[in-house]
């Protein structure tokens, strides 16, 4: 099969990163892929089966650990085209790597974070020099926008990466969409949600005593509701969006939502993998308390996020999450 890399062009870096062994977190997050809640990426796929074609190059940005890239290979199989997964963890794409390095398809990159700069690098900064000449053809950021710190500055090197003319989708199930319905749930707002739940079932249950000590340190909590929103950053506006696109020199800006029935306990799952983040204070972390929490805090810890999820949720199985799906091109340079 032919793909469209440029000559002398390496998929697989000879960089330290690919080499590391692959950690536990990456692992336990490739397994959302088998979330139902993960149905959320059916509606990009349809959109890039129509925008994808022989000889193009397509950047997975924030691509982690390869599951979009690989949902997509398998949606096209006969088509030539390449997928260039970049991420700035390098855990994720070491085990992208595992999964994908064997496929001419794919290739990988690593944004790397300047410490003397306090920021990651920019995509044009990451990109060999042939590729940022022949351009990318469509660019692809799934579940990840939320989180762009710097979102001015990352929205400009995608623009100036893609083609003109080249096409950009980003979805998200982390914006507030005007015509979400009521009942729709935007994903990590449940996670405020659950903390609250948490507070107020570790004051009534003794069951949740030993949680109890600190939770009338405003100072501690703080503390912890600062960890908890860089776990999950708040939330904002789809018209925050579409300005920075625009702004960004992008055009033909549209956005449309689906509702995605989540699992509650494959929900409970991916978020017991960053408890940390989501009921830190019950127990501890180091990093705030000055100790790491004894054993048995993270089984009771992790009970009292099942407990606290049931009942944000009424016991139900399933809840409803308004995802997002915003499409643009770019226009002339």
């Amino acid at each position: 099969m032919s793909t469209p890399w440029p000559s002398g062009f390496a998929c697989v870096p000879d960089e330290p990163w690919v080499s590391i062994p692959l950690d536990e977190l990456a692992r336990g997050y490739d397994t959302v892929e088998n979330h139902g809640w993960y149905r959320n990426l059916e509606p990009t796929l349809d959109t890039l089966q129509d925008l994808v074609g022989d000889g193009q190059i397509i950047m997975d940005y924030s691509g982690g650990t390869g599951i979009l890239a690989d949902r997509l290979l398998r949606r096209l199989p006969e088509r030539c085209f390449g997928v260039l997964i970049v991420d700035s963890s390098p855990k994720f794409l070491r085990m992208a790597v595992e999964k994908l390095g064997e496929q001419e398809r794919v290739a990988f990159r690593l944004i790397r974070f300047l410490r003397e700069e306090r920021r990651l690098q920019l995509v044009d900064e990451v990109l060999d020099r042939a590729i940022l000449a022949r351009g990318v053809d469509v660019l692809v950021s799934t579940n990840a926008i939320h989180l762009y710190y710097d979102l001015r500055d990352t929205l400009a090197s995608w623009r100036r990466v893609l083609k003109t003319g080249g096409a950009l989708h980003v979805q998200s199930g982390n914006i507030r969409n005007p015509d979400a319905g009521g009942d729709e749930w935007i994903i990590d707002e449940t996670v405020e949600a659950i903390h609250q739940a948490a507070v107020a079932i570790v004051r009534q249950r003794d069951r949740f005593s030993s949680f109890r000590e600190g939770l009338d340190d405003r100072k501690r909590m703080a503390h912890y509701a600062s960890l908890r929103r860089k776990y999950f950053l708040p939330v904002r506006e789809l018209d925050y969006y579409v300005a920075a696109l625009g702004n960004a020199g992008f055009d033909d800006v549209t956005a449309t939502k689906s509702t995605i029935q989540a699992r509650v306990d494959e929900w409970r799952d991916f978020l017991a993998v960053y408890h940390e983040g989501v009921l830190g204070w019950a127990g501890g972390v180091e990093k705030i308390d000055g100790q790491p929490p004894a054993p048995e805090v993270i089984p009771d810890r992790l009970a009292l996020l099942q407990v606290a999820m049931e009942q944000v949720f009424d016991g139900k199985e399933t809840f409803a999450a308004c995802w997002t799906y915003i499409n643009a091109r770019t226009g002339s340079r």
